[in-house]
């Protein structure tokens, strides 16, 4: 089953702050879990404040913006006054993220009343069963979220605490910092004037010209960002002495994966205060972060475990079909190695004379939702628009940062992608993006068909709760969703066929 989850949103209740998408910190202190038995609150303001309590910071990657749409009814003060336990915290945390961000994406039927229903239903029977109580309250969590979820969505589903701490170990950048833009980070945690401290009296020569940092929209836990002390909304000013003007968060968070020493330096302004501080961020143990390990949420970066033991890309020369020199790139996974891979053997192929290439997704289920979208505008350049997102309460939208200013193509050359019912995901993310935007054909067989996006949250018990919070759509708004997109060639075309495909696709565009 293809489970790769395309947001990465990690969610934790602890001490009057909920962690936040890979641990970031959001300050809860004025904002207490719902209260056993409690209606939702009414005014504008208690839902902010509810939104910020289990605020998902899911990155699509894709950076879709979850919304809240409910209809609320008045508290009981009765109610209110009760103290949960430990268990029906958990009973509750589940009930809260589901009933504000689950998005029914297949239309199976979900309904808020019934899942309302199936909270007393849990909470009545807490303490029937023969475990422990926070075992029990899992357990009465996935009979929740069996009955709950419509079964068309195989993905919404409870983690095991073990599961879920192998799963929190991963990261983009290597270090533990998952970056975004500003108006990501605005759309994500709420109005960010209150949060992020902008330049000052003191610290108006801190950004360079023309350059708005990068927010840190999240911090692994326990990872050497954190210990070095970089805290969600955190502004990044430099890299080893460097302003990542103009890159993408993803291009940035790269650039902190490839530093060569055993120590990455950042520049960076506090969310706190507006202060500014040079930071040493250590490499890890081995002094080098590892890739190509697949977790639960998709191919993400491991921290400080060694050295990776395989490379995402391969490529080679091979002669086409009327005795071109093929640039043959196989990408096997969507790590956070994957755009330099492919960057680097567009390079070589096309250093040695490739007269087109072939990109081939047969078999990949995904991975990284950012590294599919770098790898697309290696073709397209970066205005042009790769993926649309739909959440709850939202139409479809461009979420996908755009860099500041315009980063053409790497070739121009032809391109041909291989794919197969294998090629799912972040993978779908690129063809859609490539054969909308008439870039590319297609050879081999209708892909798989996955356009759902996951949020991963981290309950107060240290479980996890894995929920599709949105789906995407290509280019030309195809909806991809168990039906695939389409080859128009069964093996890989001469470049006769090639040209006049692109042709007619632009035609009809």
């Amino acid at each position: 089953m293809h489970t790769r989850t395309e947001a990465f949103g990690l969610v934790r209740m602890e001490g009057g702050t909920v962690r936040g998408r890979a641990g970031h910190l959001i300050n809860t202190r004025a904002l207490p879990l719902r209260r056993y038995g409690a209606d939702p609150p009414t005014s504008q303001s208690q839902r902010q404040q509810q939104q910020q309590h289990l605020r998902p910071l899911a990155k699509l990657a894709t950076s879709a913006v979850l919304g809240l749409s409910l209809v609320l009814s008045p508290p009981s003060p009765l109610c209110l006054a009760k103290q949960l336990s430990p268990a029906e915290t958990i009973v509750q945390e589940v009930y809260e993220v589901v009933d504000q961000h689950f998005l029914d994406a297949r239309d199976g039927g979900y309904s808020s009343e019934r899942w309302q229903e199936l909270r007393k239903d849990a909470l009545r029977d807490l303490g029937k069963g023969k475990r422990g109580e926070e075992e029990d309250a899992r357990r009465l969590a996935k009979r929740m979220l069996k009955r709950g979820i419509p079964s068309g969505d195989p993905y919404t589903r409870l983690l095991m605490p073990d599961e879920f701490e192998r799963l929190s170990k991963y990261d983009v950048s290597g270090v533990g910092l998952n970056l975004g833009t500003r108006e990501e980070y605005e759309q994500r945690v709420g109005s960010a004037r209150d949060v992020i401290a902008g330049p000052t009296t003191t610290n108006n020569n801190a950004v360079a010209s023309g350059y708005d940092p990068f927010v840190v929209l999240g911090v692994v836990i326990h990872s050497p960002a954190e210990e070095a002390g970089i805290r969600q909304g955190d502004r990044i000013l430099s890299i080893d002495g460097e302003a990542p003007a103009g890159l993408t968060p993803m291009q940035a968070a790269q650039r902190i994966k490839d530093a060569r020493s055993a120590e990455t330096r950042l520049r960076v302004m506090r969310a706190s205060d507006g202060s500014v501080a040079e930071v040493a961020v250590p490499r890890g143990k081995d002094g080098e972060a590892a890739g190509g390990a697949a977790g639960a949420a998709g191919d993400l970066v491991r921290w400080a475990q060694g050295k990776g033991k395989s490379y995402p890309v391969d490529f080679k020369m091979r002669k086409g079909k009327d005795g071109e020199r093929e640039g043959y790139v196989n990408l096997k996974e969507f790590t956070a190695r994957a755009p330099a891979g492919v960057r680097e053997a567009l390079k070589q192929l096309d250093a040695e004379g490739a007269d087109y290439f072939v990109l081939d997704l047969r078999d990949n289920l995904g991975g990284l939702v950012p590294a599919g979208v770098e790898i697309s505008r290696l073709f397209l350049g970066s205005d042009a628009p790769v993926v649309y997102t739909m959440t709850k309460g939202g139409g479809l939208q461009d979420r996908v940062p755009h860099p500041a200013t315009y980063q053409p193509p790497l070739t121009n050359k032809p391109l041909v992608l291989l794919v197969n019912k294998s090629t799912a995901s972040a993978s779908e993310i690129v063809a859609g993006a490539l054969k909308d935007n008439c870039r590319a054909s297609l050879a081999g067989d209708t892909t798989f068909g996955k356009g759902l996006i996951q949020s991963v949250y981290e309950l107060s018990d240290g479980s996890g709760l894995v929920v599709t919070v949105g789906k995407y759509v290509t280019p030309s708004r195809l909806d991809i969703d168990r039906h695939g997109i389409s080859a128009s060639f069964k093996t890989v075309p001469t470049m006769k066929e090639q040209d006049e495909y692109i042709r007619s696709c632009r035609v009809v565009k």
